[in-house]
């Protein structure tokens, strides 16, 4: 059961006491889904009907809830999603906006000592974010990561060992376009919706121009398929749907935020690094287990497929690498430039520091 409350990341503790607003709390219209262009191969039979789906969403939702409570405020299974689409909050216009909220909420600390009236007007907040662009990106980012990729471990982990069904999930993808957000007032992700669509439809190949590090054969979404395996087939699979989970949804969406803003890629590949190992160690997993992913995500360069693991060096692992353990970022993720924030107990600026003054003597 995934642990609430131990070493828990400073994002997640900033939610709970900064925003502590429910969910209903959150506004935001239904929007038209957009699909982006894609081309297909054959159809595919369905496997599912929309009562199968609606009873998949209620089961991983109810587990959720019971497993990681925190999470299931903020993020549930449906298959009628009202929020806001992945190409329709990634619009320049619509992702500025929400940019520009969130300055409100966390101006720079150069912006700390002027009048209320000049943080509040909007050309201004956003002329004094000039330096600190990159800060503001980068805590928008990691709200948005923060409120996806916990879940959806929960979801690769339960689907591969727990979740008993009838029949097989088929075709399942984890595609961006597959997850809606639900803005807080502030600009910030409050919640996410996974869309759980029926499978009878063209298995889609993602045009390169929207989804530009996706490749042929990692197109096909996850074969969510319960039978009965071996803990080691078990431990496999989830490996191999955790990559599928990176090349297929992170990647894009990495992608996606760097044509946005001015934070590079490795700025948010290293918010995953900390999320998902931190998260990992959350589900008290077996330790083989553990360690075994630890060595695949983190320091291994390449995926079995030859491509390359954008998590590799993302964070600097501690030498016990436990569980309990935590991890220490290999890039600065810029929020104690924010004000309204603080800077993280791990800090690698820190931790520089720190070894400096020790090699000083």
């Amino acid at each position: 059961m995934a642990r609430q409350g131990e070493a828990i990341p400073t994002l997640i503790q900033s939610a709970e006491i900064i925003h502590s607003a429910n969910i209903a709390s959150v506004k935001s219209a239904p929007i038209h889904l957009t699909t982006p262009h894609l081309t297909t191969t054959h159809l595919t039979q369905s496997a599912l009907n929309q009562m199968d789906l609606n009873h998949v969403a209620q089961q991983f939702n109810q587990r959720l809830s019971q497993r990681a409570p925190f999470y299931a405020q903020h993020f549930v299974a449906t298959t009628k999603p009202q929020g806001l689409s992945f190409d329709s909050w990634s619009q320049p216009a619509v992702y500025q906006q929400l940019l520009l909220n969130f300055a409100k909420a966390y101006p720079p600390l150069t912006a700390a000592k002027t009048s209320a009236t000049q943080q509040t007007a909007n050309a201004k907040t956003l002329l004094c974010h000039s330096r600190s662009s990159k800060a503001l990106h980068s805590l928008w980012g990691q709200w948005y990561f923060g409120r996806l990729v916990p879940p959806m471990l929960e979801w690769i982990f339960q689907v591969t060992t727990s979740m008993q069904m009838a029949k097989s999930i088929e075709e399942m993808d984890l595609f961006p376009r597959q997850f809606f957000i639900h803005p807080h007032d502030s600009g910030r992700v409050a919640n996410v919706e996974f869309f759980l669509n029926r499978t009878n439809r063209p298995i889609p190949t993602p045009n390169k121009s929207e989804y530009k590090l996706l490749q042929p054969n990692q197109t096909r979404g996850l074969l969510l398929t319960c039978n009965n395996q071996s803990p080691l087939q078990d431990e496999r699979l989830v490996e191999r749907r955790i990559i599928q989970f990176i090349q297929t949804n992170l990647a894009p969406s990495v992608e996606r935020l760097t044509c946005l803003s001015p934070a590079p890629p490795k700025l948010y590949w290293s918010h995953l690094g900390y999320l998902i190992h931190w998260y990992l160690g959350e589900m008290a997993l077996p330790m083989q287990q553990f360690n075994q992913l630890t060595q695949r995500l983190f320091q291994t360069s390449t995926f079995a497929d030859g491509t390359v693991n954008p998590l590799y060096n993302s964070i600097n692992l501690t030498p016990a690498c436990e569980p309990s353990s935590g991890c220490i970022r290999r890039v600065c993720c810029l929020r104690n430039q924010l004000a309204n924030s603080h800077q993280c107990g791990d800090c690698p600026l820190v931790a520089r520091a720190q070894a400096r003054r020790a090699a000083q003597g």
